[in-house]
């Protein structure tokens, strides 16, 4: 439709819709801030062209199509159209522009055009888009931007998976419309097709931008054009618009269409010797092909290869000539194999082959040899190479054109070809030619082309030289035709002629300099070039007239876009969309190097239409699809994807939002581990958060009415000391409420210093009573002796006030205890309190006014000391503590030594007084005697493990208490009748009721368990405690071992739940939900959702901040000062010298990370493993939210699911395999199962890798077992290390070499079975040789083979863990000796670098599918790099450090003597360095090695039904018939089924034996049968297809009979290998259709019987 009509319409009263959007955005504007306000706003209309401010009128109001020639402004009418309508789209408003380009250069090129133009928020999707995988991310997305500018395919993933919601777009942009065509499947149809068919409420504005409404070849035929144009409209729902020519001509320049003639080409001699010896190459390496049936497919294929290769070489030197020829070959030559097959442009991926090598090898020489002149390559500028058949006519043409065409300032060309080998052999020509120096010549070719020289930025480079004048001419292949921003040129030529009017269109549109010229090249001797150029220019006017004035509103017949939606999700795909949604599952399923998951398509004729069979992996849950009957190959093939995507979703493959479950992204709080890069677990798991720790109720209970007697619960704390050489004050613990049972005998051992020990236990002595008088003495005892060992320096002073403070302190205090000193009756246990010694104490002249303390300047009377604070009878000296302020120290008097005083002598050899005259101190009575004093201690953590710290040190233990000589003098009496004994037994109770709250924590919370599960009663309280106390917290125990042991049983159940839960699930999926569940981040979301936290034990026991009654805890926290109070700055320091992450507050709070909350729930669940067993455990982890019950039924539908595997009985021999695993199976189909690898795919689906990852998770726990009942001193890091040495695949894979497992493995992968001989070989040869051998790697799939065998023992005896137990140790006896430890290599490498302080950096990089990571070492001396690649990032990463810690080998074993000195000193002479630590072998050695159990194994195994009570389900038959003859897979259904009726005799008698064999088949095959009766034209054609050959040539040789009953004979010429043609001559048949048919019968049959088809073994 024409601008001018709407104009019209507007002038008869019509509002102008740009004007109302700008007078919105104008009242939006006034709304903006004063500094805004200043800032110039972008607007588009100021530089815009009256035809493009009125068609943005139109699309204001309307969805439109704007169709306007190449550099017309198509993409400023959409800046106009986004400017007009943005009040839609402007924050905080939550809708979206989302502007579409086709390419990713494209995306890059408008997106920057939108910024300069206009002031919106821009974001640009292209490419993959590896950081965007899930809602949140594109919520955040769409938070930011409000124009999102993509990729098609972006946008249709999108909102297939409902990342985007369609409503949320309020205008759609589409560049380059002209792709969503009715007959075409590209994205842009599938977006536009989704929307019409789901009736959105709010459909987006659409606006289109083309060239060229119509595409393809045939599009423009005169029937065609107006069909083309009105279903693009149909398909976009808008209306095409466009502006007159005489619009445009002031604003664009149109270019001088020019024809150059060149030829007539024609087949001279020379030409005719150069093809004639190129087929004979050809012919020769064809020859050299076997004809082995066995390798039919490989064959097919590299001779595919090989006549592509061929063909491309002949149409090089057709279109260039010999030189173009020459490069070609080389090019192909130079190239890996991908990209060959790029340059090839084939739809399908060869893989290399020495035989196409050689072929291309022997043309390079050929051609070469041609190019000689006395013996040396000639010139390619020569005068005498300008000639055919060195360069083509054609070439020689172009070369003409651009010597003479008119040099301008800005001279700028594109040659436009159509293949990329002509490009670049083109462009070397070209640059290489002398004479056209002026030229400076690059080549563009697409992105996706494959080549690593077009890499996007290097076509980004190629782009801005063609602008700066760097380059100044192009060869470009299509990619140069739409959308790039090439700079304008003043010659354009078409090198190849453009096959569609489109192409036509665009690549004029290149040529807009003024006086500029469209040239094409035109054999003069081929007269459909020429009229093909002439109907171009016929289609052009055609279209440009239908779009003014429509001659029909006839559309292309378009069936109805199936579509298949989530209700729940809002996720919805098209039938379109579906099929690379399959492909993208199938590439998800576990693979490795033997085995790529595709899935396979065939296609059948039936009497409705063709039939898609999708054959999925065998390791897909669902083997096979079969679509209904559509009308092409393209419709059924999408039918039969959606009907697959709508089947995979049902059984769980899909998730609601229709993504393959290993296709979520990963939640940042499930992260557990270290990256590649060396980020830390990041900063979630690793992060700590402020956690209050519980104070047990015991301990909270306080004493309120003191008019009242007290009664308190006591306990006596014994104390053994060892050596029992001291003496120690009897104590007692008295408390409100009684202690649990399980506290009120607690014991434990404290480690004192200088190797001695006292062992404690609490005792319950009965009740005691209290009244008030004895309740406060009793708390001012107790807040007197805390003071004296945690703030000693209050009783430097005179004074100390006790009791002002008793309410608040009881307010403030979080525990209610007394610490006693007690009087023992030995008879019944009862303790009294001895209050005569607190009494004593607290009469003490510190603790009373100045006035009550007068006298202190008499002299002394008989038995009375002077001291330094006054006179004092010696009783109340002896067993007090007093204060030298000459040593600002205290001390305990234990005695008056009278036989000395000042004038004895001292330990320094001088006497007491001239030793303390040196420190100027003036003994006034040196006759007092002296007193025996023991100085007070310093508290320590007792609980610490000091053994360590002094094993193997020369420290002995002491025999004898060290005492100070000190003159009485001296000293200052400050608590009378504290005795050292008071404070030896003093020294200990922080450590006892450290312990003893941690005990009862946990006594807490196994109550709160027993109470939520009877199972909860079974566990010890030390075993909870044991589970919930850290390695930080430096105890003899910590839950590491048995968070080991939890682990391993967490993988197990959870892995075993999730297998017979979801049967549809593959491996790689059950070990990623598996993983979902045990890991890090989800452990801690249920242990939080539980308040577990609150129970650990995560803090280094500090007795500086030990409080209780009395002494209080002075940081009062609160909501208010909570955070500063607890600022996690590490290095920053408090006041009382302790960090900030370690200030105890009045609430408890610690840090605690993650990680560490999560390794508790571990630890619980070893801990109930340990004491009750699995019920236990299991009712634990229900109880916090994991769920991992079973029945009998899950079991019983994997037993009938497994008689599926039957039908393989004769391919293995089942008696022996059970004999070599030591088990006899009642279910032959799981142990069939456990030896199909996923390669092969004959049986109907299905293969062992589930029965691995259940094998798997049983041999870790049970080797987990194994290992922490037998070595049960083994630190939790040589336990870790020890199971992953025995769990190794390479372990494993020894165990089945050993077995000989590998000979039943049923396997299709020729690459694999090598693979494995290799190794086989290897692992048998004498090791007396093998070190002359490289190890070949290891193929993973022998130890896979272990871990299922086992897991198909365990379902077939019901998971009877005893038996798998006793299995496990005939199996894996040469595992479990250890005699060949190795460290994971990754681990052994850190550890080496570690410990010589060298760095080691792993990197990584990923090529397609293909992962490189490199292993660098640097260090003083050291400077090494290796790098692996392997499809397994973790694999690469392995190899890379085996190979680096090769090499640090080979470097110190080469090192001088005296460069090893050094290091021997602390290696080991195989490694060349050493552990800090003992290494586990060497700890193993040391170890006493007890027996092994099978760790709270205490289920019942499930009675699984027999055998003979399964049905017994007919085998799948899922090659029923394949059309694309993948031969190989042929064997067991031959050729000769697919042929139809009236066959050749001895055809027949095939069929007709065949049809008695298929009585047995399966009703599913049967009806595929039906389904493939496919006619003997078609089969025979596909078969040439596929061999490469000519297509078949059928010829009527005969036609007899009267008119009404004719009779037709037929033959069809077939031209095979070797340059052999075949004839076959069928019978007479009364119509044509049949003869033909019937004569490609024979044809058939006789290529079956010579052994190019395979036969019926």
């Amino acid at each position: 439709m024409a601008v001018t009509e709407l104009e019209v319409e507007s002038s008869q009263g019509v509002d102008c819709p740009i004007t109302e959007a700008h007078s919105v955005l104008s009242i939006v504007d006034e709304g903006q801030s004063s500094s805004s306000a200043q800032s110039t706003e972008k607007d588009p209309r100021k530089n815009a062209r009256q035809y493009q401010l009125d068609l943005c009128k139109i699309a204001v109001e309307e969805n439109i199509i704007v169709y306007l020639g190449t550099g017309c402004g198509k993409t400023h009418i959409a800046v106009l159209l986004i400017y007009a309508l943005g009040h839609l789209i402007r924050k905080p408003q939550k809708n979206i522009c989302v502007f579409l380009a086709p390419t990713v250069a494209l995306v890059q090129q408008q997106a920057k055009v939108i910024k300069e133009s206009i002031d919106f928020k821009v974001g640009t999707y292209g490419g993959r888009s590896k950081r965007l995988k899930g809602h949140l991310d594109w919520e955040k997305e769409i938070e930011q931007y409000e124009i999102l500018v993509m990729i098609p395919e972006i946008l249709l993933r999108n909102l297939s998976h409902c990342f985007i919601r369609r409503e949320l777009i309020s205008l759609l942009i589409f560049d380059e419309c002209h792709h969503a065509q009715a007959r075409s499947n590209h994205p842009y149809t599938q977006i536009m097709k989704a929307y019409n068919k789901l009736n959105i409420i709010k459909p987006p504005r659409i606006f289109g931008m083309t060239a060229s409404p119509i595409v393809g070849k045939g599009a423009s035929e005169e029937g065609s054009v107006s069909k083309c144009i009105n279903s693009l409209e149909k398909i976009l729902d808008a209306k095409v618009y466009s502006v007159e020519d005489t619009d445009l001509k002031c604003f664009v320049a149109s270019p001088e269409v020019k024809i150059y003639y060149y030829g007539p080409v024609t087949k001279n001699i020379s030409s005719s010797h150069i093809l004639k010896n190129l087929e004979e190459i050809k012919r020769q390496c064809i020859s050299m092909l076997s004809k082995n049936t066995e390798d039919h497919s490989r064959r097919r294929s590299i001779k595919k290869m090989l006549c592509r290769l061929h063909d491309n070489l002949i149409f090089c030197l057709e279109k260039i000539g010999l030189w173009g020829a020459l490069q070609a070959s080389r090019r192909f030559l130079s190239v890996d194999y991908g990209e060959r097959n790029e340059l090839l442009e084939a739809e399908e991926n060869f893989n290399g082959d020495l035989l196409c090598d050689n072929y291309l090898a022997k043309a390079a020489s050929f051609f070469s040899s041609h190019c000689m002149r006395d013996g040396v390559e000639m010139d390619i500028s020569s005068v005498d190479v300008l000639k055919e058949p060195f360069f083509s006519k054609k070439l020689l043409c172009l070369i003409r054109i651009l010597s003479n065409f008119r040099l301008q300032p800005n001279m700028k060309c594109i040659v436009f070809v159509n293949r990329i080998v002509v490009a670049q052999s083109l462009s070397y020509i070209l640059q290489n030619l002398k004479f056209l120096a002026s030229w400076k010549c690059g080549f563009l070719v697409g992105v996706h082309s494959g080549m690593k020289s077009m890499s996007r930025k290097n076509m980004k480079n190629i782009l801005e030289k063609f602008r700066s004048g760097q380059l100044n001419l192009l060869v470009a292949t299509k990619v140069g035709e739409e959308g790039l921003d090439i700079q304008t040129c003043c010659l354009v030529i078409r090198f190849d002629l453009p096959e569609t009017v489109a192409s036509f269109i665009q690549s004029r549109g290149r040529a807009r300099m003024p006086q500029s010229e469209y040239a094409f090249l035109v054999n003069s001797g081929n007269n459909k070039e020429l009229a093909l150029i002439e109907n171009f220019k016929t289609d052009e006017d055609r279209m440009n007239k239908e779009i003014f004035v429509r001659t029909s509103s006839e559309t292309f017949a378009d069936t109805e876009e199936k579509l298949y939606k989530v209700d729940s999700s809002g996720a919805s795909i098209t039938a379109g969309y579906s099929v690379s949604l399959i492909h993208h599952y199938c590439a998800m399923l576990p693979h490795d190097e033997y085995f790529d998951p595709k899935p396979e398509f065939y296609f059948f004729d039936d009497e409705d239409g063709t039939v898609c069979h999708i054959i999925f992996p065998s390791n897909s849950p669902l083997p096979q699809v079969i679509s209904t009957p559509e009308p092409s190959i393209e419709e059924a093939k999408r039918i039969a994807c959606l009907k697959a995507c709508e089947q995979l979703h049902k059984i769980g493959a899909l998730n609601d939002y229709l993504l393959p479950c290993q296709d979520i992204g990963i939640d940042e709080e499930s992260m557990l581990s270290t990256s590649d890069s060396g980020v830390c677990e990041g900063s979630i798991l690793l992060r700590g958060e402020l956690h209050e720790m519980l104070i047990p109720a015991a301990l909270r209970q306080p004493w309120t009415n003191l008019e009242n007697s007290v009664y308190l619960n006591s306990y006596f704390i014994r104390t053994i000391p060892c050596p029992e050489d001291r003496v120690y004050k009897k104590f007692g613990f008295l408390v409100k409420a009684p202690l649990p049972k399980e506290a009120e005998r607690m014991k434990l051992d404290l480690q004192l210093a200088h190797q001695r020990s006292v062992s404690i236990e609490l005792i319950p002595s009965g009740l005691v009573e209290f009244n008030k008088n004895e309740i406060l003495q009793a708390q001012n005892f107790q807040e007197m002796f805390l003071k004296i060992i945690l703030h000693r320096s209050e009783f430097v002073s005179e004074r100390v006030q006790l009791g002002d403070s008793n309410d608040s302190y009881k307010a403030c205090s979080s525990t209610f205890y007394l610490l006693l000193p007690v009087i023992l009756n030995d008879d019944n246990n009862k303790i009294t309190v001895d209050w005569k010694s607190i009494k004593r104490c607290l009469s003490s002249p510190i603790f009373r006014n100045p006035a009550e303390n007068a006298g202190s300047g008499y002299s002394p009377l008989i038995g009375e000391l002077q001291l330094a604070n006054g006179s004092r009878n010696e009783d109340e000296v002896v067993n007090s503590l007093v204060y030298a302020p000459y040593k600002n120290a205290f001390f305990f008097v234990a005695d008056i030594i009278a036989e000395k005083n000042g004038y004895s002598t001292s330990t320094s050899g001088a006497s007491h007084v001239d030793h303390f005259k040196t420190l100027r101190i003036q003994l006034s009575r040196p006759e007092q005697p002296l007193l025996k004093a023991k100085q007070l201690f310093s508290l320590r953590n007792l609980l610490h493990d000091r053994k360590k710290e002094h094993s193997g040190s020369a420290e002995t233990r002491e025999s004898e208490e060290h005492f100070f000589e000190v003159p009485p003098e001296l000293c200052e009496l400050k608590i009378i009748g504290f005795s050292k004994d008071f404070g030896s037994t003093i020294s200990l109770l922080p450590s006892i009721m450290h312990r003893l709250e941690n005990l009862l924590v946990a006594i807490e919370l196994k109550h709160a368990l027993s109470t939520s599960f009877p199972e909860g009663a079974e566990v010890t309280a030390d075993r909870v405690l044991e589970a919930l106390t850290t390695a930080k917290c430096m105890e003899r125990f910590s839950l590491e071992r048995l968070e080991v042991l939890g682990d391993a049983f967490l993988k197990y159940v959870v892995g075993r739940h999730l297998f017979l839960f979801h049967d549809a699930l593959d491996e790689g999926e059950l070990t990623r939900r598996r993983s979902n569940i045990v890991n890090n981040s989800n452990l801690f979301k249920m242990a939080t959702r539980n308040n577990l936290q609150v129970y650990i034990r995560d803090q280094s026991f500090d007795p500086s901040q030990f409080y209780a009654l009395g002494h209080p805890c002075p940081v009062i926290c609160s909501k208010g000062t909570e955070n500063y109070i607890h600022s996690q700055v590490g290095s920053s320091e408090k006041a009382n010298g302790a960090k900030a992450n370690d200030v105890r507050c009045s609430k408890c709070h610690h840090w605690l990370h993650r990680k560490t909350i999560s390794d508790v729930v571990e630890a619980l669940v070893g801990a109930f493993l340990v004491d009750s067993g699995f019920k236990a455990a299991i009712s634990f982890l229900r109880w916090i939210g994991i769920t991992v019950d079973f029945d009998s039924s899950h079991v019983n539908n994997i037993y009938v699911k497994s008689s599926e595997y039957l039908s393989l009985v004769a391919d293995v021999d089942i008696p022996s395999l059970e004999k070599l695993i030591g088990y006899l199976f009642q279910h032959k189909g799981l142990l069939l199962q456990a030896f199909v690898h996923p390669s092969y795919n004959k049986h109907g689906g299905g293969c062992y890798q589930r029965l691995e990852y259940l094998g798997d998770a049983v041999l870790d726990y049970l080797i987990t077992s194994y290992l922490y009942s037998t070595y049960p001193k083994l630190k939790p890091g040589q336990l870790t290390d020890l199971r992953s040495v025995c769990v190794d695949n390479k372990s494993f894979a020894n165990v089945a070499v050993q077995r000989s497992f590998h000979k039943f493995l049923l396997c299709d992968s020729s690459n694999l079975l090598e693979a494995i001989d290799k190794y086989v070989g290897f692992i048998e040869t004498p090791s007396s040789e093998d070190h002359m051998i490289k190890e070949p790697k290891c193929p993973k799939v022998l130890g896979d083979l272990v871990e299922s065998s086992v897991g198909a023992v365990l379902l077939d005896n019901g998971f009877n863990l005893e038996r798998v137990w006793e299995i496990l140790f005939s199996f894996l006896d040469p595992v479990m000796i250890f005699s060949s430890f190795q460290l994971h290599p990754v681990r052994e490498l850190q550890e080496l670098c570690q410990s010589k302080n060298w760095q080691v950096v792993f990197r990584r990089s990923q090529d397609g599918s293909t992962f490189s990571v490199e292993a660098k070492v640097d260090g003083e001396g050291i400077k090494l790099s290796t790098c692996a690649t392997n499809i397994s990032r973790k694999e690469a990463k392995k190899v890379a450090a085996q190979q680096a810690i090769a090499e640090l080998k080979v470097s110190f074993d080469r090192a001088s003597s005296s460069d090893k000195s050094w290091l021997l000193a602390e290696s080991e002479k195989h490694r060349g360095y050493m552990h800090k630590s003992k290494t586990v072998e060497e700890v193993i050695k040391s170890s006493c090695k007890m027996e092994a159990k099978l760790i709270g194994y205490n289920e019942a195994p499930i009675n699984s039904i027999p055998p003979d009570a399964i049905e017994s389900e007919p085998s799948k038959v899922l090659e029923p018939s394949r059309s694309n003859f993948k031969l190989k897979k042929h064997k067991e259904a031959p050729l000769i089924k697919l042929l139809s009726k009236g066959l050749h005799s001895s055809v027949a008698a095939a069929i007709e034996q065949d049809n008695e064999n298929a009585e047995d088949m399966s009703s599913d095959s049967q009806i595929a049968g039906q389904w493939c009766k496919k006619t003997a034209k078609s089969v025979l054609h596909e078969v040439c297809a596929d061999n490469s050959w000519k297509a078949p040539i059928y010829e009527c040789v005969k036609e007899e009979g009267p008119s009404h009953q004719k009779l037709f004979t037929f033959k069809v010429v077939l031209e095979i290998e070797d340059s052999k043609n075949l004839e076959c001559f069928g019978e007479p048949r009364g119509r044509k259709k049949d003869a033909a048919e019937h004569a490609a019968e024979g044809a058939l049959w006789y290529l079956q019987n010579t052994g190019f088809l395979p036969t019926r073994e």
